[in-house]
């Protein structure tokens, strides 16, 4: 059988009640019973919601079920350089290639996992072997819009990014509703065209309850009915809605009603806490109210069955949620809203009773109706065995695609363009690093920019005799800065591509083999890579292990107009679209060339992608043109774009 990993943010065991955890388990549990070989990769590290049980005893208790659990956190052993959910997908890619033996991985797109892993498996340089199923359950930006939340920060703004990106570079896109999809599209996401709905798989019901928390169930059932508001505490879940509509019930209602409990996570509102909305909200109600928000899942659908109570479920943006999952396999009395793929659970015979329009007066009419009429169980609208069956083909359709090599037809001529000035002693590493590559059909370009001592003339001299012997070239220059000398190197380039690289900077063996590779694969019009810094004048051996890094993110226009997330100069570009975008500005004695040609790539709709594993080590100095210059102007440059 194969050998299967689903990497996750959200587990039931360390995390206390999320859909995410519930659905992840739950298709563990199946395809672990099924015969496969199941891993799961809880990927946030040391974060755990339980006060009561360690990491291990999650593992062993997994164990028991023929699951491994394992989890992984941020990378200890390199300080890279970037905002934490690249850090945290970084860490995870390399976690993969470390541990590269699996036929198939399945993750969601929250958090955006995948977001470097499938980078590199897009450009054909890891990975080829392995499936991966991306199982959307809700991205950020989805669920801002339910929230009518705008992004608070950087990191959260590049989420939308990499969580679109992580669908669109899936191998596979499994949703549980039909709706997501549609959303996905509508928001012009290119998702795959291998994209399906499957339902969620049955919660799990192996795991024992929790031990620190008593579920408060009296004796003998109310004479009245306990309506019980089901889900997070927040506005998305359709908290006010509630609300609103218990402000509605009438005197003849609430002789009906034994009380009201908000079951669910307790979350920050503002200024204050849902508790503390609630208590204010429901002062004046004139019914007893109870906040629940310490159970977890087994504890809140050992609550929700009991006698004589209706679930409510008024969420206002809902995927496919268990909450309603849940209420429909235990027949559980409940009114749901008609939003999102809520409907898909449903029979289609049953909407009208137990399904209402999200505002308070909608629900208020529905729930004076069930408080007359409370016994209506409708059933999950499909089969567990059909669902089951679903993932099953899912984890056996093949993974067609086989990455392009690099042969005789695929060996396109690289224009290796240096840019140099007074830094002869650093050129010489630079030099030494291209002849070591393990790419053969290349050209140098060699740009002295004006270079005035003697040490570098006698060097440049030195090597020009080795350079027409390889029919390299040596191109002298007055002193224009850098973004004159690259465009004065790619004026005299032959090659299909340019590689530009600064005199002070090291070539890893693999750098243009590897970028090739990925233009093959890719398409891509330019490829930049993250930098694997140096300090001083090292020369670093091949085995130097990466201490420090700068991590590029990609052409996010969002985060790039404050930010230079495209990468470094140091870049594969297919030479005709340089030529068309008019290669970079020269601006005498400011820096930020790179990040402004890179935006106008993107912005003209040329296709720019990051190479995952570092190509190049940059030297960082205290002379760098990173540390000196006019910053105002640099940063102007790129807003005129």
């Amino acid at each position: 059988m194969k050998k299967i990993l689903i990497m996750t943010p959200d587990i039931e065991g360390p995390v206390r009640n999320g859909g995410i955890g519930t659905a992840f388990t739950a298709l563990a549990t199946t395809l672990a019973k099924k015969g496969y070989d199941v891993d799961v990769l809880y990927t946030c590290g040391d974060y755990s919601e339980s006060s009561v049980s360690k990491f291990s005893d999650w593992s062993r208790i997994y164990s028991t079920f023929g699951i491994n659990l394992l989890r992984t956190g941020l990378i200890k052993e390199i300080n890279i350089d970037a905002p934490y959910f690249r850090r945290k997908s970084y860490s995870i890619y390399l976690w993969l290639k470390e541990n590269n033996i699996y036929d198939t991985v399945i993750s969601c797109e929250w958090q955006a996992d995948l977001y470097y892993t499938l980078l590199s498996k897009k450009n054909g340089t890891d990975f080829e072997n392995t499936k991966f199923i991306v199982n959307t359950h809700s991205s950020t930006l989805w669920a801002d819009e339910g929230n009518y939340q705008l992004p608070y920060d950087q990191n959260h703004l590049e989420l939308y990014y990499m969580e679109k990106m992580v669908v669109e570079m899936a191998d596979e896109v499994v949703s549980p509703s039909q709706y997501l999809i549609d959303w996905m599209l509508s928001k012009h996401w290119n998702v795959p065209e291998e994209r399906h709905v499957i339902l969620n798989c049955e919660p799990f019901q192996g795991f024992v309850t929790r031990d620190d928390v008593t579920v408060k169930i009296n004796e003998k059932p109310a004479s009245g009915v306990e309506l019980v508001f089901f889900g997070r505490l927040e506005t998305r879940k359709g908290l006010d809605i509630f609300l609103r509509a218990l402000r509605k019930l009438s005197d003849e209602d609430k002789e009906s009603i034994s009380g009201v409990t908000f079951l669910g996570k307790n979350v920050t509102m503002g200024k204050t806490d849902s508790f503390t909305y609630i208590m204010n909200q429901t002062k004046n109600l004139g019914l007893a109210v109870n906040v629940i928000s310490d159970y977890d899942r087994t504890n809140a659908n050992e609550y929700i069955k009991r006698k004589n109570v209706l679930v409510i479920i008024p969420s206002l943006v809902e995927n496919s949620p268990y909450t309603v999952y849940e209420c429909l396999i235990n027949n559980v009395n409940f009114l749901a809203s008609n939003v999102g793929g809520i409907p898909e659970l449903i029979p289609q015979e049953h909407h009208a009773e137990v399904l209402f329009i999200p505002t308070p007066v909608d629900l208020y009419g529905k729930i004076h109706y069930r408080l007359k009429n409370i016994n209506i169980k409708p059933g999950l609208a499909e089969s567990q065995d059909n669902i089951k069956e679903a993932w099953f083909v899912a984890v056996e359709r093949k993974n067609n695609r086989a990455f392009k090599k690099i042969n005789e037809a695929n060996s396109p001529l690289v224009s290796v363009c240096i840019t140099h000035f007074e830094r002869h002693h650093l050129l010489q590493q630079a030099l030494a690093s291209i002849k070591s590559q393990t790419y053969q059909n290349i050209e140098v370009i060699l740009v002295d920019d004006g270079s005035t001592t003697e040490d570098s003339h006698r060097y440049l001299n030195l090597i020009e005799n080795d350079f027409n012997s390889r029919g390299w070239k040596i191109v002298r220059s007055s002193n224009n800065y850098l973004g004159a000398a690259r465009n004065l190197a790619a004026r005299h380039a032959s090659g299909e591509y340019l590689m530009f690289m600064d005199d002070d900077n090291v070539a890893k063996p693999f750098e243009v083999e590897t970028f090739v590779t990925a233009a093959l694969n890719s398409g891509a019009d330019v490829l930049t890579t993250p930098s694997d810094l140096i300090f001083g004048e090292e020369f670093p051996s091949p085995f130097r292990k990466m201490t420090h890094c700068w991590l590029p993110l990609g052409p996010d226009l969002n985060i790039a107009s404050f930010s230079n997330c495209f990468g470094d100069a140091n870049a594969l570009i297919r030479k005709e679209v340089f030529e068309k975008v008019g290669g970079f500005t020269e601006d005498y004695g400011l820096g930020h060339e790179d990040w402004e040609f890179f935006a106008k790539i993107s912005l003209q709709g040329y296709k720019l992608q990051i190479v995952p594993e570092p190509l190049f080590w940059y030297r960082v100095a205290n002379s760098g043109m990173l540390l000196s210059g006019n910053k105002s102007a640099k940063t102007t440059r790129v807003s005129d774009v």
